[in-house]
């Protein structure tokens, strides 16, 4: 297969979950938001569970989602102690000041996408190793959305 058409492959698969992000927010017209959201929410969920875990996501994950997603990974076994107020304040944090997007807006949008792009099992394995108060703030933000 010719790599550049591989490359280009990657390149739309990877915009299409950005769009896809972007339609689930308050503000759809902002894919930029949308990228930093999904990256943000990403790096939130690998970083607060299992290490096995974090591997068998990112295999669902696009190629190029797949490099941001482990970008500044540290696995020390250890997962980040974050509870649900600390997982939000590092999305937001995470987003950036200039991105107006809630987190738990960008939460909802980015779980809407996961779900809809990678496995059931893989997801609820994913949530069954979180603290109770986020797996309570994960299932709160997929009922309580109003984009779908």
């Amino acid at each position: 297969m010719n790599s550049k058409v591989n490359f280009d492959n990657q390149c739309k698969e990877t915009l299409m979950w950005v769009y896809d992000v972007a339609q689930r927010t308050t503000f759809p017209e902002r894919e930029d938001w949308a990228f930093n959201a999904l990256r943000a929410v990403l790096h939130a969920i690998r970083d607060r569970t299992t290490i096995e875990e974090a591997f068998h996501l990112a295999a669902q994950l696009p190629v190029l989602l797949r490099g941001y997603y482990f970008e500044g990974y540290r696995p020390s076994g250890k997962k980040v102690k974050l509870n649900a107020g600390q997982f939000l304040i590092r999305i937001r944090k995470e987003m950036g000041a200039s991105n107006e997007l809630s987190p738990e807006d960008a939460l909802s949008a980015v779980l809407k996408v996961l779900y809809e792009h990678v496995s059931i099992g893989e997801l609820e394995d994913v949530k069954k190793s979180m603290p109770k108060d986020i797996v309570n703030l994960w299932e709160q933000e997929i009922q309580n959305s109003t984009v779908w």
